[in-house]
């Protein structure tokens, strides 16, 4: 497989070869989580629903087809309602990720560069230009922040992580082309989980990788398939705060969760529209309620979730759980 044209979205590269995938193990999978279906976030100018991030009481999804930055209200007295969104100086944005003090830095794939924003979608600091050399990019499409302000690039094309400073400095790379542990096959995603370890979707060797901060190689799961812990294109993933690793499973249409050492520990979604199903899903993020948010790529919308507190992990990490989850009836449907 050569690098793949940038003039496509990453979601759609093998749209074709895998259009008549079959959802069988992903529908028996489905219920063995408890993630109940709470609301569905959509607007007709949503195109593309690629990335998400939360910035305090505000959602924020990339819509690639659009060249946008879309933003919905998530206050309890507006909830769901869209807000003023931006397009100006991005022209494919993918994956992203809010920081502590509420920016979001954007991996922008066809401008080669990494953007960041302050809260009102002002341009504070880019990065990056077109190339393989250090400190640059081939088709970016995924960052993340760790807690010592480090930023981590999934480098796509080039088929590397990029690890930078605050400020942007190149600081190393990792990863080439191949299929061996440390190898990459066009990473689509990057998330820092709560012990600082970087998790990688490796999409096209369907895994996932993990490394220490410095990158050095800890472990990895997964293999082409649609049995559990199988992935048919690991296209993008979070970390929740108790470790807990959720991937969007893209042409078995269903979200995946592992434990860090990646133990599978359940899955929900099948292929379709309606709420609960999904179209090639492709990020994932949560709120401080512990509300899950999926942008179900396909069917350009996002969809909320809420996963019982026994539904999955050890008896001490379910303990870790809040005592409450938030209620279909004090959500409602967000349909807009």
């Amino acid at each position: 497989m050569g690098a793949i044209s940038r003039s496509h979205s990453v979601i759609g590269v093998v749209m074709v070869a895998l259009m008549l995938l079959s959802c069988t193990d992903a529908h028996q999978a489905q219920t063995t989580l408890g993630a109940t279906w709470e609301a569905t976030i959509e607007h007709e100018t949503v195109r593309e629903a690629v990335g998400l991030a939360i910035v305090g009481q505000v959602l924020v999804v990339s819509d690639p087809q659009g060249g946008l930055i879309h933003r919905f209200s998530l206050d309890p007295t507006n909830r769901g309602e869209m807000m003023a969104g931006w397009s100006s100086g991005i022209e494919r944005p993918m994956h992203m990720e809010a920081d502590k003090n509420g920016r979001l830095f954007l991996a922008d794939y066809l401008s080669d560069q990494i953007l960041l924003f302050a809260r009102d979608g002002s341009l504070v600091m880019s990065f990056g230009k077109s190339g393989s050399e250090e400190g640059r990019f081939d088709a970016p499409a995924g960052v993340a922040v760790g807690d010592d302000g480090s930023i981590y690039v999934a480098d796509f094309n080039n088929h590397r992580v990029q690890r930078f400073d605050a400020e942007g400095r190149f600081v190393q790379r990792w990863g080439r082309e191949g299929h061996e542990p440390g190898d990459f096959y066009y990473p689509t995603d990057v998330a820092v989980g709560p012990e600082g370890r970087v998790y990688v979707a490796d999409a096209y060797n369907h895994r996932v990788q993990v490394f220490t901060p410095d990158g050095k190689f800890v472990t990895a799961w997964g293999r082409q398939g649609s049995g559990l812990g199988e992935f048919d294109v690991a296209i993008g993933l979070a970390v929740d705060t108790q470790g807990r690793v959720f991937v969007a499973d893209q042409f078995n249409h269903r979200i995946q969760v592992f434990d860090r050492r990646g133990k599978w520990l359940g899955s929900w979604g099948e292929h379709g529209s309606e709420p609960g199903q999904f179209d090639r899903p492709s990020d994932i993020t949560f709120d401080d309620a512990g509300l899950i948010y999926v942008a179900d790529f396909g069917n350009a919308r996002v969809q909320v979730f809420s996963v019982q507190r026994t539904a999955i992990g050890t008896r001490k990490e379910r303990a870790a759980w809040p005592e409450t989850q938030p209620s279909q009836s004090s959500l409602g449907r967000w349909w807009y």
